[in-house]
């Protein structure tokens, strides 16, 4: 694959295509009365009948919004197939943002483990919307075709910030998560009681750290 996207890209596509109307088989050009009949001949009740007053503007499908993107034709399934990784949803606040969402026979992208972004049927169109109103399955990476922003695992708020990060410990690199809040840094304490080969507990509301 010669070609990668950066996922902040898609983010910022689909942020820019909300309200645009949803017609099942379509990708993100205008709708005539001849597409429309011809979706609705090959798609059944797929394509809603009200789906007709939607003639004359741009429409798009779930899918269709990635292929008005980046110009490649692929099912949710297919996306979901060729995925180079595939969790559960449980776990989307891992999700880096532009990750795709999925459950069978719908796709959209995880905009912060709260919110995502999706042509989320005939009835909303594209849309900005939170994961309690929809049914995804799984959230998943395609590292074949987007280069995705993993540093940033969950931003809390404008000043607070949990990141993936290297520390050196004599001169041996480990991976822990630091807390950035207004310049200081904090690690947290089960991260650090791990690289230092520590057991960690606790007494009511203070951490215990004893030699292995």
């Amino acid at each position: 694959m010669s070609t990668k996207y950066k996922a902040s890209d898609l983010v910022k596509f689909f942020q820019s295509k909300i309200g645009t109307n949803y017609v099942y088989g379509m990708r993100g050009s205008v709708m005539t009365k001849e597409k429309y009949y011809e979706l609705k001949k090959q798609y059944g009740s797929m394509v809603w009948d009200s789906d007709i007053k939607k003639c004359g503007t741009v429409c798009v499908d779930c899918s269709g919004m990635f292929e008005w993107f980046m110009g490649i034709s692929k099912s949710s399934s297919g996306w979901f197939q060729c995925a180079t990784e595939v969790h559960p949803i449980s776990t989307i606040k891992d999700a880096p943002a532009g990750a795709m969402v999925y459950h069978k026979g719908h796709i959209g992208i995880n905009l912060d483990g709260v919110y995502y972004l999706a042509a989320d049927g005939s009835a909303n169109g594209v849309r900005k919307a939170k994961y309690s109103q929809a049914k995804f399955t799984h959230w998943m990476l395609n590292t074949d075709y987007f280069i995705y922003d993993t540093k940033t695992t969950q931003k809390k708020d404008d000043d607070e910030v949990v990141e993936k990060s290297i520390i050196l410990v004599n001169d041996k690199e480990y991976t822990v998560e630091m807390i950035r809040k207004d310049g200081t840094t904090y690690i947290k304490t089960r991260d650090i009681a791990q690289v230092l080969g520590m057991d960690v507990s606790n007494k009511g509301k203070i951490p215990v750290l004893n030699k292995k």
